[in-house]
């Protein structure tokens, strides 16, 4: 098993010359789901570019994927690596049936473009099932609800069994239900091999299977480490500058008091 899924080093990243990351130091370990916290303007957009290998720290930072620190490539990165976001959402301007959109996940297309096996049909409808969205499979992506379209875009997303699942604040624009809808489905890769990374500021969205947080404030890391030990009112007050209260029920966190 790899020694890591993702491993950033002492990393700086500067935008137009100003550092936007300053010295993170991070990594994530197989059977991990970490969140990834901070207000708008954290880095927590820059940390996903680094995670993507989209950026690339200056020099005297290191970034490392999926046990190897040799580099192998944008390529591996996307062939073990998804994303579901709410702007992606927006980006998918193709209106096939539900099915031919969670095949599109195969070939990383908006659109299907290529004639997919029957093998992997077979697999859009087993993601589909799994996920209890089967019976949308015939409608077109169009037709279907806000939050019926992240469902399927999730599935699409899992389709092709990524090592790591990013979801960039993938709650955004669902009413409450739908979110829940949404999270249930999330609370449902535990039982499967892929690890996930949730960037959020929201504490609520944050499900059991959450196992570790990361806090960014200003660029830098404010606290890592087991949620637990970083779910507390003292840590995520200083993160987001204000004074929170949380409360824990059944696996889940709410904020019960702010100022």
């Amino acid at each position: 098993m790899s020694r890591f899924l993702v491993d950033v080093e002492n990393a700086t990243v500067c935008l137009k010359q100003n550092p936007v990351l300053k010295n993170i130091t991070w990594r994530h370990r197989p059977g991990e789901n970490w969140a990834l916290i901070g207000n708008n303007g954290s880095g927590k957009t820059t940390l996903l570019k680094l995670i993507f290998g989209e950026l690339l720290p200056v020099e005297g930072g290191r970034v490392s994927w999926f046990g190897s620190r040799v580099w192998n490539g944008l390529s591996e990165i996307r062939q073990r690596t998804a994303l579901v976001s709410a702007e992606f959402q927006q980006t998918y301007d193709q209106n096939l049936t539900a099915l031919e959109v969670v095949v599109s996940g195969f070939f990383d297309s908006i659109g299907l473009w290529e004639k997919a096996t029957a093998a992997q049909t077979k697999q859009a409808r087993e993601m589909m099932r799994f996920l209890g969205i089967a019976p949308l499979a015939r409608q077109r992506f169009f037709s279907l609800s806000y939050g019926e379209r992240r469902r399927v875009l999730l599935a699409r997303a899992l389709v092709f069994e990524p090592d790591l699942l990013v979801l960039d604040e993938p709650c955004t624009g669902l009413d409450i239900p739908t979110r829940e809808r949404f999270l249930d489905s999330l609370q449902k890769l535990t039982a499967t091999r892929t690890r996930m990374i949730y960037v959020t500021h929201h504490v609520e969205e944050l499900l059991p299977a959450i196992s570790h947080v990361l806090y960014l404030k200003k660029g830098e890391t404010l606290a890592q480490g087991p949620k637990k030990d970083m779910l507390t009112d003292k840590i995520i007050s200083k993160a987001l500058g204000c004074r929170i209260r949380l409360t824990e029920q059944d696996g889940r966190y709410w904020v019960s008091g702010c100022r």
